[in-house]
This record gives structure tokens, sequence and C-alpha cells, in this order.
């Protein structure tokens, strides 16, 4: 658990933020006073995503233990690569999904949802305790930013010296580490020192706005995450972790491994995410429950959901195959006419 100094550091941040237009609701940035009528009209916005954590991993057997755990290969960490991946439970529920980078030899910075860094160091101990690696909560060591949007990258080109072309490609400079993680997504892991200047440097130029728009791009991209919420609810290929190079079928053996490879190669999912557009009514909060608007049988849950602009939202929900080409759902106990919307990339599965 956060210590009372990690807590006085975050307070400080926000307060930096609040200084600088930020909105605060129950802990947490939730405007710059932008309203989801703004967003078409953001090209390039900067979040702070101070609902995201870091897992640190220190020693010798970093990488070798981390092989053990995850679902992606350790050994394509390098200096330049961003790597996603799940922990999963023997079952092959995952416990949380992460985006790694290898600041330093020997050490494996795991970018994940603030409340399950210390639920996965829970889980992990057990198994770290026989290789030279060591497990702790960094998150107040640095701050993570977002920055998206469709002009993001044009936007950022003369912000850094360089900036990753590819997706899950990374490229650092000093104090900072930046990620991309879609094509339309960027995500900057900072440290605390250097925090503030960063931020300054970047709003001159980017649009400060709330954890939405962020939100929105990420409902595009695809790329769901497990929330605490959804501990140990889902496989990997329920969050399409496969089409996201989240999960190597080549490597070796990893806690929940048999199960994932039998739902990739066997065929049984019949669960996974989709992106779904809908009117903007009331926004659906993650894990509320989906039925089929035909028979009220439960198809499905919302895995996160953002407004678009003034007339829709978007959201990713976990759905039933029979609901591929749905016209309309039950969300939360309303009928909602819905879209099923592409998504950027193939699903093998």
């Amino acid at each position: 658990m956060a210590d009372t100094k990690d807590t006085s550091t975050l307070h400080d941040w926000l307060r930096f933020l609040a200084q600088q237009g930020a909105t605060i609701t129950d802990g947490l940035i939730s405007s710059f006073d932008e309203s989801p009528g703004n967003y078409p009209s953001l090209g390039a916005a900067l979040t702070d995503l101070s609902d995201l954590g870091v897992l640190a991993l220190e020693g010798a057997d970093t990488k070798r233990f981390l092989q053990g755990q995850s679902t992606s290969d350790s050994e394509q960490l390098n200096a330049s690569s961003v790597l996603p991946g799940a922990i999963c439970n023997a079952k092959g529920r995952m416990l949380t999904s992460y985006h790694a980078v290898e600041p330093l030899a020997d050490t494996v910075l795991m970018v994940m949802q603030r409340p399950l860094v210390d639920t996965t160091i829970d889980s992990l101990g057990k198994y770290a305790a026989f290789f030279k690696t060591t497990l702790s909560n960094a998150s107040e060591d640095y701050r993570l930013l977002g920055i998206s949007g469709p002009d993001c990258e044009s936007a950022l080109d003369p912000l850094f010296d360089a900036i990753p072309k590819e997706i899950n490609q990374l490229c650092s400079s000093g104090d900072y580490w930046l990620l991309r993680i879609s094509a339309q997504q960027f995500l900057v892991l900072v440290s605390v020192a250097a925090a503030e200047a960063l931020w300054l440097k970047l709003a001159a130029s980017l649009t400060p706005s709330g954890p939405g728009y962020w939100q929105l791009q990420s409902i595009r991209a695809g790329l769901a995450q497990v929330q605490a919420q959804s501990l140990e609810q889902f496989v990997p290929q329920m969050l399409n972790l496969q089409a996201t190079g989240a999960v190597n079928f080549k490597k070796g053996c990893y806690t929940g491994q048999e199960i994932v490879a039998r739902m990739q190669y066997l065929g049984k999912l019949k669960r996974r995410t989709y992106r779904v557009i809908i009117d903007a009514g009331k926004l659906p909060q993650a894990g509320a429950e989906i039925y089929a608007s035909a028979d009220n049988k439960l198809v499905g849950s919302v895995l996160m959901a953002a407004p678009a602009d003034e007339k829709s939202a978007e959201m990713l929900a976990l759905l039933h195959e029979t609901q591929a080409e749905a016209a309309s759902l039950i969300i939360d106990g309303e009928t909602r006419a819905v879209q099923i919307a592409e998504l950027p990339y193939s699903l093998t599965l």
C-alpha cells in the first residue's frame, strides 16, 4: 500500500495540475473544462493518467522470472521496444494486463491499472522467491502521461529528439520514456522530478484534457485492460490480446499457458471484445451487464466507455459471438440502439 509520503507526492502532482486548469474529482483529473463536443476538434491531447501505476522488477533473473509468468516473450524486451502482455492465474484468468519496458539491464517496468500493482505483487511473490529478482510498487517514482489523437504524431515531432514510428516501439532520453501503444496513442513514463517541467513543455503545444478523450482513443484502438472489478475473470483472448502482440504462442510454459493455448487452438472461445457505438445517453460504467434485446439473455458486459461527441458514445464490450451484428442491446437495464464498429486489427480466433 502507498505510504504517507507517496500520498503526499501524488497530492502535490494533482495540486500542480489544478494550477494548470484541471478539475479534480475523487482524487483524479476529470477535465480541463473540455466537453465531448470538443472531442472531434482535439487533434492532439495531453492527459494525466494517474489511474495507472508501475510495477518494478529488478535483479539478474528478472526477465527469466517474467518469462515463466507472462503471456508475452520477455526476451523480446530491449531498449527500443514496448512489450504488452498479461499475467494469469493457473486457470488462465488474468490478474493484470500491462505494457512493459526495460529502462536498464535487469530492470523491467510494467505499466498497469494502479489498483492492480499490489495485488499482482502479492500473487507473484510466491514465485519470485526462487529467483534473483525483487518486485516493488514504483507508482510514486513516476508520472504517466497520455498523448493521443489523429494529429499526435505530427505534434510530437518538434517536441522530442525522436519518437517511435511503429506500435510497441520505444524512445527514451534521460528522465522519460516515450511508448507508442497504438496508431494514435503515445504513453509517457517520466520521473517525478522531471514531470512538471515536461507537462509544461507538452501543454504549450498539446491540448490538456481529462481521461475521457484518452479512453475514446483506447476504445478505437481496441485496447481493453484488466480492471480491478474484472480481476481473474477473463482469459487473454476475451480482450483480444492475441491480436495486439500481448500473447506469444511460441514461447515456453508460463502460469496458465495450457488454458490460454487450448482456447486458441481448439477454438472454443464464444465471447470476445467488440467496439460498440451507442447514442449519447447515460454512459455505461465498466462492469455493467449487457442483455440481448430479443430474449433478455445475459450476453456480455461493458469493459470501458467514453463519449465520442455530443450525440454518441463508444465502448469496448465483452459480447457473445451471437451479438456480432446486433442492432440493439439492453445495457445496464436500458434498451439502446447499437452499431458494432470495426477494430484496427484482425482476429485469428
